[in-house]
């Protein structure tokens, strides 16, 4: 990851930490961008496998993916709240390049957007780290968004 991005990555993960908790697993992406289509899938299924064996079946799993529920920060923190009074796991899940497997997909309760345009997927990290700290900030009253 390049280092600008890395230290805000870091940054926010930090503010979490203080405030409500987030761990960042990853897995690394199985493929090439000069690959076939053949291999573009065998890649996915490949990346789909090793995902699924990192979940814990009791947690709520929303992936990223461009064809998602979009939010408002506001929303999006409500949704928050609602976990947390539930007592639910959350854990989102962020394809590479080429996205998710379609079956991790279906195996999301429902998808997350972060709009319609496409994002490098080291960006989309850094970008929902940020929404995640926001929606944390909004839940507790901490003055941060404005």
């Amino acid at each position: 990851m390049p280092a600008p991005l890395r230290t805000l990555c870091e940054e926010y993960q930090h503010r979490l930490q203080r405030i409500g908790g987030v761990t960042l697993s990853e897995v690394a992406e199985a493929r090439r961008s000069s690959a076939g289509e053949a291999e573009r899938l065998q890649g996915l299924q490949f990346e789909a496998q090793r995902l699924r064996e990192r979940l814990d079946q009791t947690t709520l799993l929303i992936p990223l993916y461009i064809g998602g529920r979009n939010f408002s920060s506001e929303a999006f923190a409500g949704e928050m709240q609602r976990w947390r009074d539930d007592g639910e796991r959350v854990t989102f899940m962020i394809g590479g390049p080429d996205g998710l497997h379609p079956e991790l997909l279906r195996m999301g309760s429902w998808s997350l957007s972060l709009g319609p345009m496409t994002f490098p997927h080291l960006l989309v990290r850094v970008l929902l780290l940020e929404q995640l700290y926001r929606a944390y900030t909004l839940m507790e009253r901490i003055p941060y968004h404005r």
